[in-house]
């Protein structure tokens, strides 16, 4: 006999449920097998179809009609009597012209303008990033945002995911060692969307980012702020971890989260 949530469940997997219906969702889900099995079937068959989905690139000429559209409508949507955002619009259009240039005969730049905005269109370099997920870290342990989805049961928290980001991240609870699971949420890093998947460690709290790898060079192990960084690649996936807690303690959580992927 199926279960009567059932179509709740496939509604929060959906990501079609917020506030108290998605917390009430996450209850049932928590003490119900079938839905737990549920859940984990649609994880499965999501990871299934990101593995073996053939894609298509588009061709480059309407990649530069849509940067060129894109960059029209956010030219028109700014104040017309701010001259530095015209400016950044114009910008906007010339970046996009110039990306497909050397496809469409060349467009006349200066070198030094090629330089300038290709440097902008490559993923940004290891210092960099690492900066960028310690402010992620830093900006949602001051806002109180750490956590979207609250829950330390990797079946509530994988499929919340799930509609709401192009990847399907790794979730695993690691309690037993000392690695709580808590919750995850949705950030941006390295120019996109990234999954947070949430951690305590005694009091310190961590971050993993889980985000599609752009082909940048990732930081490796570095300090920042007063905040340890450790960053990997797995397949077709970027990883980086950020607490304030030793960075021994750190590259064991690092070790936990590359050894459930293998």
């Amino acid at each position: 006999m199926a279960c009567a949530d059932l179509l709740q469940t496939q509604a929060f997997i959906d990501g079609e449920l917020s506030g108290l219906e998605g917390d009430a969702a996450e209850r049932h889900i928590a003490g119900c097998a079938e839905c737990q099995a549920f859940c984990e079937d649609a994880a499965a068959l999501g990871d299934g179809i990101r593995r073996h989905a053939q894609r298509y690139a588009p061709p480059d000429r309407l990649k530069l009609r849509v940067r060129e559209a894109i960059a029209r409508a956010d030219l028109e949507a700014r104040p017309r009597g701010r001259w530095w955002a015209w400016l950044d619009g114009a910008a906007r259009v010339a970046r996009s012209r110039l990306f497909l240039g050397g496809f469409l005969g060349g467009v006349g730049f200066s070198g030094l303008a090629a330089a300038l905005l290709v440097m902008a269109l490559l993923p940004p370099p290891a210092d960099t990033l690492a900066d960028r997920v310690v402010g992620a870290h830093t900006r949602a342990l001051m806002s109180g945002d750490l956590i979207a989805v609250v829950s330390s049961d990797h079946h509530s928290v994988k499929p919340w995911f799930a509609g709401r980001i192009d990847i399907s991240p790794p979730v695993h609870d690691f309690a037993a060692a000392g690695f709580k699971l808590t919750g995850g949420r949705i950030d941006r890093v390295a120019g996109g969307p990234a999954a947070v998947i949430v951690y305590e460690h005694g009091l310190h709290k961590i971050d993993l980012f889980v985000w599609a790898d752009r082909g940048g060079r990732l930081p490796g192990a570095q300090t920042r702020r007063g905040y340890n960084v450790l960053a990997w690649r797995r397949d077709d996936l970027d990883f980086a971890a950020v607490s304030d807690m030793q960075a021994s303690e750190l590259a064991t959580f690092g070790d936990l989260i590359r050894g459930a992927g293998e």
